[in-house]
């Protein structure tokens, strides 16, 4: 007898979408997988009508009563609400989706079918990038498509994701059915953060996936918003805060690798966890007359610590010569560590 109570569990955490909640809320409830799915909507205490409308289709859609609303206690925050999905999901995977998004007709069936046929425990589709009016919006980031792949292996999806330095994985949570016995098993959960928890609970997750399934049909579109916290260049000013916590999560990044000295693609993960820091810190840069207060040269050098010693650096077969130029930056005095990242940035098209 199947312990769950449904197939899947869709959650989502719902803040402030209401412009985008009924479109987000139809994709799932119109899905053309045949088995119950059940919605679940993390009510994260938002100052507009978004549970309203949800309760609406509660009551009017043929799905309705497949949705769950669960109130937060407080405005907690979307890792804290993606948490509570992972506690309170009664299917026996789980895909998390953030409600200002949408998926495919038929994403469930697919990624599913995927599932049960390869007994995977994570099955990631293809992400869309789209505008708020669903045209399709270029971000660079070929990445987001991927390629068929069956992988059933012990660290075989990590060997995939740091194969090179050029990102062939995508490094998300959300578009990922994921089996919920394999969250129990891993205690896999998100961490307190003020945006992209995602790709922290991701880098926790990745080198944990035995069985996994890519696919490269698009089944989420990613809906770019001018006024999200990533997209500085839509706005006047950006707060410090906003930056020093962007430098947290990417140091939390780059520090994983710490963890994964005994795998064959350390080297690769240590690099590209810098690389990211390094992307981080460039675009940082480029705003740095918009960012309110000033952004230190030592916040800056600080932030491009290497979490390694020169010593385990000059082991590397790998990429040595670039971690030896990450490592000095981290070290030299800051007004010359942000004159170097200028000139590299600046090569590289960066700033």
């Amino acid at each position: 007898m199947n312990r769950y109570k449904y197939k899947v569990t869709v959650g989502m955490p719902v803040y402030g979408v209401e412009k985008y909640i009924n479109k987000c809320m139809l994709s799932v409830l119109d899905q053309s997988f045949k088995d119950d799915i059940e919605i679940l909507a993390i009510d994260d205490r938002g100052p507009d009508d978004s549970i309203d409308i949800i309760k609406g289709l509660q009551e009017s859609h043929p799905r309705g009563k497949n949705i769950r609303i669960i109130t937060q206690p407080k405005n907690m925050g979307c890792w804290a609400a993606r948490n509570r999905i992972l506690e309170e999901a009664q299917g026996e995977y789980i895909f998390l989706l953030d409600s200002d998004d949408y998926i495919s007709e038929d994403c469930i069936e697919k990624l599913y079918n995927q599932a049960i046929k390869h007994n995977a425990e994570a099955v990631y589709g293809s992400v869309r990038p789209v505008d708020p009016e669903g045209q399709y919006k270029e971000i660079g980031q070929d990445y987001l498509n991927q390629p068929y792949l069956v992988i059933n292996e012990p660290d075989g999806l990590a060997k995939y994701a740091n194969q090179s330095l050029h990102p062939t994985f995508r490094d998300y949570i959300w578009n990922t059915l994921i089996r919920k016995d394999f969250i129990t098993k891993h205690n896999i959960r998100f961490k307190k953060a003020k945006f992209c928890d995602d790709m922290i609970c991701s880098a926790d997750m990745t080198p944990l996936v035995t069985h996994a399934v890519l696919m490269p049909d698009y089944t989420y579109f990613y809906v770019i918003r001018e006024n999200s916290l990533s997209n500085y260049q839509y706005r006047k000013n950006i707060k410090l805060e906003e930056i020093t916590e962007s430098f947290r999560v990417y140091s939390y990044l780059k520090n994983k690798c710490k963890e994964l000295k005994d795998k064959d693609y350390f080297e690769t993960r240590c690099t590209k966890g810098m690389i990211l820091m390094f992307y981080a810190v460039c675009g940082a840069l480029k705003n740095r007359e918009r960012i309110e207060p000033e952004l230190t040269n030592r916040t800056i050098r600080e932030a491009m610590k290497h979490p390694l010693s020169f010593h385990e650096i000059a082991g590397f077969r790998k990429h040595r010569f670039l971690n030896i130029v990450f490592y000095l930056i981290g070290i030299l005095p800051s007004i010359i560590s942000v004159i170097i990242i200028k000139v590299i940035g600046k090569k590289k098209h960066y700033l």
